[in-house]
Parts: C-alpha cells; structure tokens; sequence
C-alpha cells in the first residue's frame, strides 16, 4: 500500500490538498451561500446624526419578521484602536434575552464604518416586537453610533431617555440556499482542483490563464450588482454611447454633436446604486434592475467627458446585442461584462503566448482578483490592461526571439496597441519607449527599419496631437484654479515652479506606495477589500517573479536593462503628474502630494522592473511550478468571489 501510496503524482496531492481547503471553508462559511432579506433603517428618512458610545447604552426598538441572520449597522471610530461593542437581543414584551453578540469596530479614521452582529440559525425567529441594547465592552471616547435625527420619538432610547433618533441599520434574515451562487462558486472550486491534475501538455501559463479568466470572470460578471466598480455609471454612459454608433468618438462625434451622448430616453430614471458593504443589498437592487428594460427611443443627454470609444467597443457591441435581444437591464449590463471580458482574454492569451520571460508572472498578473473584476466589468482598463499586456509582451518578443524578422506591418500592430493605451488614458503613450528595445538588425536594412517606424510612427504622432487638441479644453477645465499661488492653474504653477513637481512625486511615492499596493487587493468602488490578500497577494507575486523561469540574461544587454526601468519610471511618473494636473477636485494648485492615483494604474508596468532585473542566476527546481502558482491564485480569486457574495449579498 505504501509502494502504490508513493507512486500517485506530486500534483494528485496538491490536488487533494486544494480540495481540501476549499471544502473546509465553504463548510465553514455556508452561510454566505444562503439568501438574505432586510429591513432597512437608514432609508434618508430623517437628517444623520451621531450619538456618542462612551458611557453610552442604546436601546433600540423594532419589530422582526422572521429568521434573523445578522444586525448590520453604521458607527464612527477616532479613536485609534480597535473597539469591541457588546449587543443583546431581547423580546419587548417579556425582556428575555433572545441573543448576545459581540464585534469589533475597527478604527475608522473618522469615517462612516459598518459592523454585524451575526446570530446562529433559528436562535431568533418568529414575528415579534423586540429591542436591540448596544454598548462598548471598555468605555473609549471619539466612537460614535450613526442615527437619523427624526420623529422617531418611541423607537429608540439613550440611558433610557428618548432620544428622537433611530439607529442607521438594517436587520437581515436568512433564507434558503442560493443555488446560482453556490454553483458558480462550485464550479470555480472545481476548475483550481482541476488545474492541478492538468496534463503536462496543457501545463502552460497561457491555457491555465485562459480557464481560470474565463471561468471566474464569469462568475464575477454574474455575483457583482451592476454600477459598483469605480466609475461604474460613466463606463456605462460611454459603452451605451458606443453601442448606437459612436463608434469613432475620440476622433469626430459623427453620430451627434459635442458633449452629448446617445442613450435610451428612460435612462435617467435607473436608480444607479452603490452597495452598502455587508447590507445585504445586492438581490433586491439585482432583482430591481432585472424587472427594468430600457426604452427602445433614443435621446441625446448632456455628457461633458470626452468619449475614448475604441476601448468601448467590446462593452458597446454587448449592450447593443443585449438591446437587440430586448433584455432587461441586468442583461444587457451583463451582455457589455461578457464582451469586455472576452477582449480581455484574448489579449492576454496572446500577451501571455508570445512574452519570451516571465510567462508565470504575467499570467499571474493577468488573473489576479482585480484585474479579473475589472476585465468583468464595463471597465475600460480591461482593455487598456489587455493592450499593455500585449504590447509589452511583442516588444519583447520582436526584440529577443532569434527567428523573428521584422517589417512595417509589426511595427504597425505595435502602434495600433500604443494608440489604444493612448485613447484610454494618454500618459499610457509613454510606453512606446519600448520599442526601442528592438534592435536594427532584426529588419533586413536599416531603410526598412526607418521605414518601419516612419509608417507607425508618424500616423500615431498627427493622432495623438489631434487627439489631444479635442480634448485639451477639458483637460484644461478640470483643473484646480487658485490656492498655493494666486490665480494659477496646476499646470502654470508647475511651470513655474518645476521643482515642486520633483518634490510632490517624491513625496507621493514616500507616503502612497503601501496604499497603492493595498488598493491592488481592494475590489468595487474601492470599497470591498480582500483584507487577508492585502499583504499575502503582493508577497505572491513577487515570489513568482523571483522564481519564474529565467532565459533572458545572456540575450538582454544593460542598455536595454537601463530603458526598461526608464519606461517604468517615467510611465508611473507621468500617471502621477497627469492625474496632479488635471484631477482639480483631488488635487488642489500646490497640494504637497497626488491626489486621485489608484493602484489599479500601474498593474501593466508591474512586470517591468522584473524583467529589467532578470537573471539566470536564479533557479528553481520545483516541479509542476506553473501549476502549483495558478492553484494558489486559483484560491485567491475564489476568496475574492466569497468577498463579493458576502459583501454584496
């Protein structure tokens, strides 16, 4: 028995041993698979208020209908500790305790924060009038309770005195088992088990990225309400635009005039809702919007934002599609998810098939949860990633494949690629210095080498200058006026004092890198994080790359090293400075760091320094490599489903 027990493959015990995990968490967890339902008690009814905790005990009444899962409600906490708030639950008219929980309330900085108090199954149920009894466990100052200040004069007493106020909560009940959910979070189990007992031939990064895209993309696209990524309603304006026509907006609006868009005349009327983190929002506002169709009259609406439509077009071609198939809002929303997820998956297929290095950490990359969310998403940084992605990999592969001769028509895909990360967001365009890691001697002449980059380079060039200049009265209104000095712009008053730029970026880097790479891990509107992936995720990703199959050292020279870190710096560098310059609202004239920079921005220039930095002095022997860091990431995107599902639902 032991002889055969040794003989079972290395990667039939990883398999088991994922399998594992997986199975104990969703028993753990069950709860998340099941349906809730709420009342909800901050319903804007009355003007916000706070009451504080200290010394404090709140009594609040209400009346429960059923099975009561948990009791989420909204405090404040300055204090600069962690705070544990003891609850108690009792009958109103016979004062039994029904329940007890306690939770902590994490320091908030100040700001609006949710907590939940979880009760086991059936530990309180049945209609009944009941009241909620809440109170710090050790007395801390600067906590506060979030109330609605109202005729609310019965509801809810403070030391036993009427207080006028309500609690802003929600109370929501448990139901039964959500089948969608729980299969779409099965199947995803199901594929990181299966990745593990893949065939050798089908063990490469480009296959496993595409399985796991594919499948948790879809999972994503279906879990997440629609509107909840950041800019979610104006990525939906914009693909909506797309799809009656306006296909060539960056360019020339020839299906309307400037700053209006087309869209469905009931469009005004969508309620577009952001979640409530752990509210149990998600199936009534998804219910909401699948009992809705769009009007089939089209109108023109004021939008002032420049439209970048070739990075809509897969999301525009879905909506069109789901309006066609007279689908209801969530379906044609979903119609746009599964477009722009399926762009993105080709790209990176592609991107991933002809990177000469570092294949792993690209398709980690590629399938990290937020790059996932975002290609199931109507984002335009699916395609903007896919683009980047793919750029990078054929610079690198035009310049270091030995078998690889050169034309015009390269180079021109290469440009196409560089346009497309320019009408996303145009300080993308600084990658282009790429391409200049391809050496002369891979065209048959120097002639045709300038020819080359003379047919791609120039066009790109009247573009971008054309582009630039439809825009740049925009651009110019987004700025920040006045402050620091007098009447100026942001840009005037960096023209004049250049090296304060120097010092803000300096800055900006010092303070906002371990945001930034938090952010990395933080899904929704910046509002859902992945908190146990915060630190694990970055720490992954930099073992994979220090791990990753080398090959590059004997081929890659130290001017190229150089232009790599270059094209790192500079395209960060110039993010930066963009958002500085014309983010007005979070970046006021002489603000002593930027404003508005998120750290899905540099997800495309992760790999640049990796590949800068490659050397073949690092090896590994760790068999079945590619495997075992797609099954971890595998895990990690399942987190990131759990996370949504919880969150949202």
């Amino acid at each position: 028995m032991k002889e055969k027990i040794k003989k079972i493959p290395v990667k039939y015990w990883i398999a088991i041993g994922v399998f594992l995990i997986i199975s104990v968490l969703m028993v753990k967890h069950r709860n998340v698979f099941y349906e809730s339902r709420q009342d909800n008690y901050n319903d804007r009814s009355g003007e916000n208020d706070v009451i504080p905790a200290e010394e404090t005990i709140v009594t609040q009444y209400f009346e429960i209908k059923e099975s009561v899962q948990s009791i989420a409600l909204l405090m404040t906490n300055d204090s600069g500790q962690n705070v544990v708030i003891d609850a108690g639950l009792y009958n109103a008219d016979t004062n039994e305790l029904l329940a007890s929980a306690q939770t902590d309330l994490p320091d908030s900085r100040g700001e609006e924060s949710v907590i939940s108090f979880s009760f086991s199954s059936g530990e309180v149920s049945g209609k009944q009038k009941v009241y909620l009894t809440l109170q710090e466990e050790t007395p801390v100052d600067e906590v506060n309770y979030c109330v609605l200040k109202g005729d609310y004069e019965s509801d809810m007493a403070v030391n036993n005195q009427e207080s006028g106020t309500r609690l802003r909560m929600s109370v929501i009940y448990g139901g039964g088992l959500n089948l969608a959910f729980f299969v779409l979070f099965g199947l995803g189990a199901a594929v990181v088990v299966g990745i593990c007992v893949l065939p050798k031939r089908l063990e490469r990064p480009e296959y496993i990225f595409v399985i796991l895209a594919t499948v948790m993309g879809i999972a994503m696209a279906l879990i997440n309400p629609p509107f909840q990524e950041c800019d979610g309603p104006s990525h939906f304006y914009k693909a909506m635009d797309v799809s009656y026509g306006n296909i060539l907006g960056s360019f020339g609006n020839f299906s309307h005039g400037d700053g209006v868009i087309n869209v469905p005349e009931n469009v005004s009327d969508i309620s577009y809702r952001q979640i409530t983190p752990d509210g149990s929002e998600g199936s009534e506002y998804v219910n909401y919007l699948k009992t809705h169709k769009f009007s089939n009259v089209k109108v023109e609406m004021t939008y002032y934002e420049s439209v970048t439509s070739i990075v809509y077009w897969p999301q525009g071609l879905g909506i069109f599609i789901g309006r066609a198939l007279n689908l209801s809002i969530y379906g044609v929303i979903l119609m746009g998810r599964l477009f722009n997820l399926l762009t993105y998956v080709m790209l990176g297929f592609f991107a991933i098939r002809f990177i000469p290095c570092y294949k792993n950490l690209l398709a980690m990359l590629a399938v990290m949860p937020l790059s996932i969310y975002q290609a199931a998403s109507l984002s335009q940084d699916a395609v903007l990633n896919g683009f980047g992605f793919l750029f990078i990999a054929l610079c690198l592969y035009y310049a270091f494949d030995e078998n690889v001769k050169l034309s015009w028509k390269h180079t021109l895909l290469l440009g196409f690629l560089l346009l497309g990360m320019f009408l996303c967001k145009y300080v993308y365009a600084c990658m282009g210095l790429l391409v200049f890691l391809i050496p002369k001697n891979k065209f048959e002449s120097n002639r045709k080498y300038w020819k080359a980059f003379a047919i791609t380079l120039i066009p790109f060039a009247i573009l971008c200058i054309y582009i630039m200049s439809r825009v740049s009265t925009g651009i110019s209104g987004l700025q920040a006026v006045g402050g620091a000095s007098s009447d100026m712009t942001q840009l005037q008053y960096l023209m004049a004092n250049p090296l304060v730029g120097v010092k803000v970026i300096f800055s900006t880097v010092l303070v906002q890198t371990n945001e930034y790479l938090h952010q990395l891990n933080i899904l929704g509107s910046l509002n859902y994080p992945l908190s146990m992936l915060m630190i694990i995720a970055p720490c992954f990703l930099t073992t994979v790359g220090m791990l990753d199959g080398q090959s590059m050292d004997g081929k890659i020279k130290v001017r190229q090293r150089v232009l790599l870190i270059v094209t790192f710096i500079i395209t960060a560098v110039a993010v930066m400075l963009g958002l500085y310059i014309a983010d007005g609202y979070a970046n006021p004239v002489g603000a002593a760091v930027v404003g508005g920079v998120q750290g899905r921005y540099f997800i495309i220039l992760i790999i640049l320094p990796f590949i800068a930095l490659v050397s073949d002095k690092i090896k590994h022997n760790i068999n079945h490599f590619t495997i075992k860091v797609s099954a971890i990431m595998g895990i990690m995107l399942l987190y990131a489903l759990f996370i949504l599902i919880k969150t949202c639902y």
